[in-house]
């Protein structure tokens, strides 16, 4: 009856010619008639469901990312998988909410970081279900490294994941960058190649937990 009622309101008939055709009443016609067009609504909305891609709320990767902010200021962001998780809940046998997050920032400012080796270094501590994190109160023109990690019920910091390094930008007052003495003597010949390049090395995202 549907299809009839389709056919005929295309021709430009109104409902109670459609019911005479038919030979039925107005309302019969009117209530298939708002049926359909309801089903083909529902329909719609699922199809435009099925299209809309779904975005992960994790990509189960393992890293830390720096982003300076201002001369004193740094925004971080980590995402940590799954079997992360489990492997240092194994090791720690606590439960992953249980833990004690951590981030320690170190000052890597013209050396080759090796760990151990920081000018100086500061913990922060995480709330639970943080993902991220700025760090005020810095040093311009200096290098950062951030390690994410967890404090150990001895009281040690246990690493997990470590950053990118990031320089702070030179603030008013600066008036050269850190490499000037370097590039200066590489200029001048005193140094058969730039010094600064052995300050350049990669850093991984990720650390065998110990």
């Amino acid at each position: 009856m549907i299809e009839e009622i389709l056919a005929l309101r295309k021709k430009g008939y109104s409902f109670r010619k459609i019911a005479i055709e038919l030979d039925t009443t107005v309302g019969k016609v009117q209530y298939r008639y708002q049926k359909h067009r309801q089903q083909q609504e529902e329909n719609k909305e699922i199809d435009e469901m099925n299209l809309t891609p779904i975005v992960p709320s994790s990509y189960e990767r393992d890293e830390i990312t720096l982003l300076p902010q201002s001369p004193s200021s740094i925004y971080s962001f980590w995402e940590i998988s799954s079997s992360l998780k489990q492997t240092i809940e194994h090791q720690t046998r606590l439960p992953w909410h249980e833990l004690t997050k951590k981030l320690r920032i170190y000052d890597c400012t013209l050396i080759e970081f090796n760990g151990h080796n920081a000018h100086r270094f500061f913990d922060i501590s995480l709330p639970e279900m943080t993902n991220n994190w700025v760090v005020r109160g810095l040093d311009p023109n200096r290098t950062f490294i951030f390690d994410l990690g967890i404090q150990t019920r001895q009281g040690s910091f246990l690493s997990f994941l470590r950053s990118n390094a990031v320089d702070t930008p030179r603030n008013e007052k600066a008036t050269q960058g850190l490499h000037i003495d370097a590039v200066n003597q590489w200029k001048t010949g005193t140094q058969d190649e730039p010094q600064w390049l052995e300050h350049f090395s990669t850093y991984s995202y990720y650390e065998t937990v110990k």
